[in-house]
């Protein structure tokens, strides 16, 4: 079910109207890879084996402080779009960097020579895990400051810090309204417009670092009564009260540039009484048509019990590529995240999956990745 957005005018389209929306924004995300290398930009995707497409849709955990065999093997038989770095990774700026670098120059001499995404939860207060990146307050702290200039300021010195290592994407901020499961002191505050300001205010901060971000949790973690990390919250939010309270932070994000939304792991019944956001479909598209983003969705980790309840990665890797993710964030153990991509290239080669599906979200990967000079820590 498609929400009815009374803000945005967009109350009562139809169906014909958003595929058409959809089929707009392809369009413009083709025509922007295009203009940002020279015009190939669509051949260059359509140039791409299966393999390759899929790897781009990958960011994955590494096992320790320096290069392994599983994660070379990841970049080089599998073309992966990322890594996600945590504190047992990062022991310092000097070592964090040799370790990024390396793993950057392993990917640009491995065709098709894509620069890697290198994430990071670090938020504030106790969500950090870069030991050289300064203490700043929690997101509730800064809210209760009200005053947007300070998340600004926090988010550009953040992202400055990180990229000195190499690392270039921040998945913050934290745009949940409320202190729920799981979120506690990450958000802002319970009123939907403090947090809307304060959230842009931080993406603007992180863009004048040259830092990719991630406005997460859609469609809103805030509300929670438990931890999707365990299991899987449900929060019964009718059409208004999620058009008031629950997306008017993202909207803000987004109308601020946000190159990242991150799809949490919550069943919203009034949008998808079955799925989770990070596998809906229906979601997906509140965020694509309701909400006007076009850029890069990501998921929250696909390890998380919300994600898998308890099995696999393969099938909520498959369903979200399905639903229109395009991004799989996986911190997993290397064979499950070997197990997730071949069963999404399995669901590509049997039809299950169109290849079109895939190289839509490819094109948005590169052009975000066309935007943001990803090396840039890597060259100092």
């Amino acid at each position: 079910m498609t929400l009815m957005v009374v803000a945005a005018g967009c109350s009562g389209a139809s169906r014909d109207g958003q595929q058409q929306a959809t089929r707009e924004q392809t369009t413009r995300h083709e025509q922007r890879v295009g203009a940002n290398d020279g015009g190939n930009g669509g051949d260059a995707v359509a140039g791409m084996s299966v393999e390759e497409l899929v790897g781009q849709m990958f960011v994955v955990g590494v096992g320790g402080t320096e290069p392994d065999y599983y994660i070379d093997k990841m970049i080089r038989e599998r073309n992966i779009g990322g890594v996600i770095l945590f504190a047992y990774n990062m022991k310092g700026e000097a070592q964090t960097r040799d370790l990024v670098c390396d793993l950057q120059a392993l990917s640009m001499r491995t065709k098709p020579e894509i620069p890697l995404f290198v994430a990071v939860d670090q938020e504030g207060g106790d969500i950090g895990s870069a030991p050289w990146v300064a203490p700043e307050p929690a997101a509730a702290a800064v809210g209760r400051g009200r005053d947007p200039g300070e998340a600004r300021r926090i988010a550009a010195r953040m992202g400055s810090q990180l990229s000195r290592a190499g690392i270039n994407t921040d998945l913050a901020p934290v745009v949940d309204t409320g202190h729920g499961a799981a979120i506690g002191n990450r958000s802002f505050g319970n009123a939907p417009g403090l947090v809307a300001r304060m959230g842009a205010a931080a993406v603007a901060g992180f863009e004048e670092a040259g830092v990719v971000s991630a406005a997460k949790h859609f469609p809103n973690h805030g509300p929670a009564a438990s931890d999707s990390h365990v299991s899987l919250p449900v929060i019964r939010h009718d059409d208004e009260e999620i058009e008031k309270r629950d997306l008017p932070p993202f909207r803000a994000a987004i109308d601020a540039g946000v190159p990242m939304v991150m799809a949490g792991h919550l069943v919203y019944p009034a949008i998808d009484p079955e799925r989770p956001a990070s596998l809906s479909r229906e979601a997906i598209s509140v965020l694509r048509d309701d909400l006007g983003f076009d850029g890069v969705v990501v998921t929250d980790d696909l390890a998380m019990a919300g994600a898998t309840g308890g099995g696999t990665l393969a099938d909520p890797a498959v369903e979200a590529v399905g639903a229109g993710v395009d991004l799989l964030l996986i911190s997993s153990a290397p064979q499950e995240q070997a197990d997730a991509y071949d069963a999404v290239v399995g669901a590509v080669r049997s039809g299950e999956i169109p290849r079109s599906r895939v190289e839509q979200s490819v094109r948005r990967l590169l052009a975000a990745k066309e935007k943001y000079d990803l090396r840039a820590g890597c060259r100092h």
